[in-house]
């Protein structure tokens, strides 16, 4: 069963349940009431009867005779005086003969307890209908004599059925009445969850930008709002994960070009060595190119495999002093700067950063190598200008930064934003002849977040290209 039906049914059902105990209690306390005081009223006058009998004897003077009819003349004198039409009124003598009997007493239901010595009432049931009796005897100097009194109650009952028939039709108006009441606030209640199973239907099919519509501050509005949370962040995971799924496959398409040209032609020079007679010349010249290109397969695979080391490490930060590291990475690009007849200068201001040694001295390594390709891609010819690499850091207000400047070709400003993606080039021709990967800048990228460092890259085509790299100050750790 759907919860808006359950609430509908718990709802109806509680008002019914409600009304229905709430209304026979009521009535039933009335009637008790009711009852309660027309038993007082009967006794009270029962009592009055039985003393102006009593004191009408004592008045009598002494030794006057009291017959039967006597008594019946001074029952009929009193009850005409403070008598009640509703009350039956019934006397006997001491040998239990009836001496008089008004119209309205209904039968001598209490004379089988004549000639007891204390007094008694009750309240009877009977096929004509219920009534209270009393009994007392009444003694005086005269002579003793037993009262006998009864008083039509039925009234009371006639009153009770009426209400309980009357809130019967009561109940039956609150029940058509709470019918669309409960439709109502149940399907108010349930409204939340209905637009949430909606939103979670939507989401499944693959509409990430459902969401609801939040009101009010209570505990659906909070699921409501944690449901928007959960698929924002949902979303932004399902959007990163596709992305990161469209990067790894652009990624193994592009890794899997970039071993298919060196190996095929691997393969045709060393076919071609295995079954032709070619001249000492001919086979130094298909013998280096296997060499060269097996060693930018070589290179190829170590970059591959610091890429994934760097994904996959977790690093520890250490002091590093600024200068140190700056001559560190000289050390590991002098050769490659000498041979590519590129001036190097650095200015490093003194300092300390936190990092890793080796990924930093890679990432600038590879800043270098970049710079000095781009160099080796310009003509200075025309400019008079010298190839030159400058190497800059300096203490900044909230850390330090280093900056790679040089001034060679440059990047088109529409390739910028993509030189970190995996086995880009931005001349493929002369970067695969200069044995590049095309993933040097995708690791310096990796290594920069790793480090919680930002950079940017700032390039002029025919210009020369600045990469700042700035490094936060390492923050304390609260005691």
């Amino acid at each position: 069963m759907k919860l808006f039906w359950k609430q509908f049914t718990a709802i109806v059902c509680l008002l019914i349940v409600l009304f229905a105990v709430f209304g026979c209690v009521f009535l039933q306390t009335s009637f008790q009431i009711m009852l309660e005081r027309e038993k007082e009223r009967g006794l009270e006058e029962w009592k009055m009867f039985q003393f102006a009998l009593l004191a009408s004897m004592e008045a009598l003077p002494e030794g006057y005779p009291i017959e039967n009819d006597v008594m019946t003349e001074m029952t009929e004198t009193i009850e005409d005086s403070i008598g009640n039409p509703e009350n039956g009124i019934a006397l006997y003598n001491e040998d239990r003969q009836l001496i008089y009997k008004n119209g309205m007493y209904y039968g001598a239901l209490m004379a089988e307890n004549i000639g007891t010595d204390r007094a008694m009432w009750r309240l009877t049931d009977t096929e004509a209908g219920h009534y209270l009796e009393a009994l007392s005897r009444v003694k005086g100097s005269s002579g003793t004599y037993y009262l006998a009194f009864g008083r039509n109650i039925q009234y009371v009952y006639n009153a009770r059925d009426r209400l309980y028939e009357q809130y019967r039709n009561m109940v039956l108006f609150v029940i058509a009445l709470s019918v669309p009441v409960s439709w109502f606030l149940a399907y108010h209640f349930t409204n939340p969850i209905r637009q949430l199973m909606k939103a979670t239907r939507d989401f499944a099919r693959g509409n990430y930008q459902s969401r609801v519509e939040v009101k009010g501050e209570d505990e659906l509005a909070g699921l409501m709002l944690e449901f928007n949370r959960m698929a924002r962040r949902l979303e932004r995971a399902i959007w990163e994960l596709e992305d990161a799924a469209r990067r790894q496959e652009e990624f193994t398409g592009a890794f899997a070009h970039e071993l298919k040209t060196p190996l095929t032609s691997i393969i045709g020079y060393g076919d071609m060595l295995r079954s032709m007679n070619l001249t000492e010349e001919e086979k130094r010249s298909s013998s280096d190119y296997i060499y060269h290109q097996g060693k930018r397969l070589e290179r190829l695979s170590y970059k591959m495999m610091e890429l994934v080391r760097v994904d996959k490490q977790g690093i520890d930060l250490k002091p590093l002093k600024t200068r140190e590291l700056a001559y560190e990475v000289e050390l590991f690009t002098k050769k490659l700067l000498w041979e590519k007849n590129v001036a190097f200068e650095k200015n490093i201001a003194p300092g300390i950063i936190f990092g890793d040694r080796d990924l930093l001295c890679s990432l600038f390594g590879n800043l270098i190598d970049n710079a000095a390709k781009a160099c080796g891609r310009k003509n200075y010819e025309v400019s008079g200008e010298q190839a030159r690499i400058l190497f800059t850091g300096r203490q900044e207000k909230n850390g330090y930064s280093f900056t790679v400047e040089d001034n060679g070709c440059g990047i088109p400003a529409d390739e910028v934003g993509k030189i970190t993606e995996a086995f880009y080039m931005v001349d493929k021709s002369r970067a695969r002849k200069e044995g590049s990967a095309g993933i040097g800048m995708t690791l310096c990228s990796r290594i920069v977040k790793l480090h919680s460092a930002r950079w940017e890259i700032d390039s002029r085509e025919s210009e020369g290209t600045k990469v700042y790299v700035f490094f936060p100050e390492e923050e304390e750790e609260d005691d």
